[in-house]
């Protein structure tokens, strides 16, 4: 097993004689990483000026992936590698930059050729007389739930656009990781996960950017916050697929204008189709007959299948009441556009005592409501019985009870949310279980936030600073030369009874 080559950096200097060298295990065999028995370079070296390094390991060894696990920073010299027996013989290409402090790294580059027990390593020097000491701090955490990253690669880049780093690090699992041997300077700070071990910031990984650079001149130690997100990568209509007995479902991203769908060359009428979220769309599939379907929306196409058995699937109306509704209507969807309602094939049974009572009924798409129309009945059962509902499809339903139960308010709690000072454009979520169940936004600090009709438990809360106000969080966009918007986090837990109204305030830092 290979230990990732930053963890180097935290590994500490043992001897003046011999490269620094930490073990792997191997369980029960040899656990015993190949050692240097013989080096021309001591950690610390001053004065350098050669342009090749030979290691002598007290067994034979084998080279792995030389071009990844070796390397030199800052990386001013091409590195080439010959091993000879048990000699390892590192070449630079070109001369070293003078009084400039090196540091050469061995990433589980050597293993021996039994076990196959791998080593980290690191050698120090200058080519001056004396070596570069400053040192640099960071912390990494995920931007959006603020939890500790470890295993996240630090660099100090010489520009803003430069591809590889000049001195970089890994944090540890606190999220903490320190570069030393640092030459004096401005440098532009940027982490990023670096899976493919490759010291390059690919536009998928998950990164953050120091847009400004910073000054490293010993005067502080202050300890610099990363907030790691990945960039918004480019997203396309996909993932079409049959929702029987009729409807279709796929994915278009938010921002994407539906120009036109059309199904078997017939054209959709808007009517037929609509988002069910921000980045989900559903559609009619109709009265098409063919097992075989060709969907185009917009410039893209889609083949899809219906097989026989869902094309005379029952329908099933499922609840889908949130359960802030205020009023005793309960709304139902189904999988097909409904085409009619048999009011008469209905019954509302008010509970506990199965009374019918008269209610009204609507529908549109693949929605229909169900409201009684004595607005005291909060405990009833609806029964749809066989044929009561027609898709679009043809298809219809079979028998379904389904009781519902709309608490009182004397049964929920409110909370009223204060800040104790303003964010320029924000969403205030208030979490159950880490789960979002309400937001609003945020634009007068002073007046409170009212979140009513709440089950009793505890809440957290989380404010998203939304400053373009998308209505989302927004993460890094390196071309835009932004940094993810700021979430502020508020764990501690706020707790709502029954019959309740809460007050609290949420400290912004």
């Amino acid at each position: 097993m290979a230990f990732n080559y930053f963890l180097i950096l935290i590994l500490t200097l043992v001897t003046v004689g011999c490269a620094e060298v930490g073990t792997i295990s191997g369980g029960l065999k040899d656990e015993i990483a190949p050692k240097i028995i013989k080096s021309s370079i001591q950690n610390g070296t001053t004065n350098f000026k050669s342009q090749s390094i030979e290691l002598t390991f007290d067994e034979f060894v084998q080279l792995v992936k030389p071009t990844e696990t070796i390397f030199l920073v800052p990386q001013h010299a091409k590195i080439e590698t010959q091993l000879t027996k048990k000699t390892l013989k590192i070449s630079l290409s070109n001369d070293l930059e003078s009084n400039t402090t090196y540091t050469l790294y061995l990433n589980a580059a050597v293993k021996d050729v039994t076990e196959g027990n791998d080593s980290l390593m690191r050698f120090t020097f200058s080519t001056g007389q004396k070596l570069d000491s400053l040192k640099f701090f960071a912390r990494t955490s995920d931007a959006f739930s603020s939890r500790i990253k470890s295993k996240i690669t630090v660099g100090l880049f010489d520009s803003l656009n430069a591809e590889k780093p000049i001195y970089f690090g890994q944090s540890d699992q606190t999220g903490i990781v320190e570069l030393s041997a640092i030459k004096e300077g401005n440098y532009f700070c940027k982490a990023f996960d670096d899976k493919n071990r490759d010291l390059q910031i690919q536009k998928d990984e998950a990164q953050d950017w120091n847009f400004e650079p910073t000054r490293i001149d010993g005067t502080s130690n202050d300890t610099i916050n990363l907030l790691l997100s990945s960039p918004l990568q480019p997203d396309k209509i996909k993932n079409a697929k049959i929702l029987a007995p009729g409807l279709i479902g796929l994915h278009v991203p938010k921002g994407i204008e539906i120009n036109g769908i059309s199904l078997n060359g017939s054209a959709c009428e808007s009517k037929n189709y609509w988002r069910i979220n921000d980045d989900s769309l559903q559609m009619s599939i109709g009265n098409i007959s063919e097992n075989e379907m060709q969907l185009v929306v917009n410039s893209d196409t889609f083949n899809l299948r219906q097989i026989g058995k869902n094309k005379t699937m029952k329908l099933i109306p499922k609840n889908i009441t949130g359960e802030k509704e205020i009023s005793n209507t309960t709304t139902f969807e189904l999988l097909d556009i409904i085409q009619s309602i048999d009011s008469s094939k209905i019954d509302v049974l008010k509970l506990p005592d199965s009374v019918k009572v008269n209610f009204v009924t609507n529908f549109y798409q693949n929605k229909l409501t169900i409201q009684p129309q004595d607005k005291n009945v909060k405990k009833y059962v609806v029964i749809f019985k066989d044929g009561s509902i027609t898709g679009l499809t043809g298809n219809k339903n079979n028998l379904t009870k389904t009781e519902i139960a709309k608490k009182e308010e004397r049964e929920l709690g409110s909370l009223n949310v204060k800040l104790n000072k303003t964010v320029q454009s924000g969403i205030l979520q208030i979490l159950e279980k880490e789960k979002v169940i309400d937001e609003q936004k945020v634009l007068i600090y002073d007046k409170p936030i009212v979140f009513s009709r709440l089950n009793p438990g505890e809440y957290a809360f989380r404010i998203i600073e939304d400053l373009n106000q998308n209505g989302f969080w927004d993460p890094i966009s390196p071309e835009n030369k932004r940094k993810a918007e700021r979430v502020f986090q508020f764990s501690s837990p706020i707790k709502v009874r029954a019959n309740w109204e809460v007050e609290t305030t949420l400290e912004i830092k």
